[in-house]
């Protein structure tokens, strides 16, 4: 389903629009110091080497089975611009037994509530929501964040749900990415079996995965992302992974990937140059520690999708070809450390540097 741009929108909903992508940049920056930045300096403190991302890992097809890191911090989150209707419940599990609410929360161990919960913890705009959201990334599946539907007079986002599963099947999601991308017409078998498997693992690559080497989490995270296609709002599917020590976000704007890299100091000095920053404003501004001949930084990929992974411009059936790319790498840059608030990302080009 099309997504409606700012200029279709109404005034209000143009409103809405403006929370939904302020609040998201806020959101992102919370996660990101969450799952990178914070267990980037635990390991410092405790002299536990941390385990960087490689050039090799941030390519498109990325085959090898990798180990979970043990300072990762799993999770998924997703955040809608609407309220999801209850009509999405039959693949998307969220009902009034996984509500965020007091006697749900409390099954919990080791959760600490607030005493005036119902009017402050759970609401995006209180203070308290990132605390009571941090003790709930460490619960399995998902988070839910959404506008609350009981505020239709006022835009107020809500976290609603926790324990959210993704129960859509593989072969349905690729079966609606096929179509949407014009290699099947009806249903995902029509071209036999052999064709249907290609396809299954295609949607994976389509999402920056490998169709072997993914494991749950990641897989319900890809498989979100792509059945949010069918509602007319913005959604943001956010998922950490332990195999992968990388956040991925998936939204209208396409698949997003944040990492701590090595920069080495030499191309680090060419990023400064061009930029026209001191080393001394480098440091303030984008180094989370450095050893030897190497700082240590948050690497932000965005990635495209490429024409064999996007609808054709004539809407007619194609065929199917298996070795041609559904994904590629757009941009790349260093982002700035979350309390350096007045710096800007600087554009790179690592991933395919060694």
């Amino acid at each position: 389903m099309e997504k409606k741009s700012r200029f279709e929108l109404g005034h209000v909903e143009k409103i809405r629009r403006s929370i939904y992508v302020h609040l998201r940049d806020e959101l992102e920056r919370r996660l990101r110091s969450i799952a990178l930045e914070t267990p980037y300096h635990v390991c410092l403190e405790n002299n536990v080497p941390y385990p960087y991302v490689e050039p090799a890992e941030l390519r498109p097809k990325k085959k090898e089975f990798l180990k979970e890191s043990e300072v990762s911090r799993p999770f998924i989150v997703i955040f809608c611009e609407d309220t999801i209707d209850d009509a999405h419940q039959k693949y998307i599990r969220f009902s009034e037994s996984n509500r965020v609410k007091k006697d749900t929360l409390t099954l919990i161990p080791d959760l600490t509530l607030h005493r005036s919960f119902y009017s402050t913890a759970r609401f995006f705009q209180r203070d308290s929501f990132f605390e009571l959201l941090e003790q709930l990334l460490d619960v399995d599946y998902s988070l839910l964040i959404q506008r609350d539907s009981r505020y239709r007079k006022q835009n107020r986002y809500c976290l609603t749900h926790f324990h959210v599963k993704i129960d859509w099947p593989i072969s349905d999601a690729a079966e609606s990415l096929a179509k949407e991308l014009r290699y099947i017409s009806k249903s995902l078998y029509e071209k036999g079996p052999r064709y249907a498997e290609i396809l299954q693992q295609k949607l994976f690559e389509y999402y920056g995965c490998h169709h072997q080497a993914t494991g749950g989490r990641r897989s319900a995270a890809l498989i979100a992302a792509q059945y949010f296609k069918n509602v007319p709002y913005l959604t943001t599917v956010y998922v950490s992974s332990a195999e992968t020590k990388t956040i991925t976000s998936y939204s209208e704007k396409g698949m997003c990937r944040y990492a701590v890299i090595e920069l080495d100091r030499e191309y680090a000095g060419l990023i400064m140059e061009n930029n026209r920053l001191t080393e001394a404003d480098f440091r303030k501004g984008y180094v989370l520690g450095e050893s030897g001949d190497r700082f240590d930084v948050i690497l932000f990929v965005r990635y495209e999708h490429p024409e064999w992974g996007m609808p054709p411009a004539d809407g007619k059936l194609r065929i199917l070809k298996p070795d041609y790319a559904w994904l590629a790498i757009d941009s790349e840059m260093v982002l700035p450390k979350m309390n350096a608030i007045t710096f800007s990302p600087l554009p790179v080009k690592w991933v395919y540097k060694s």
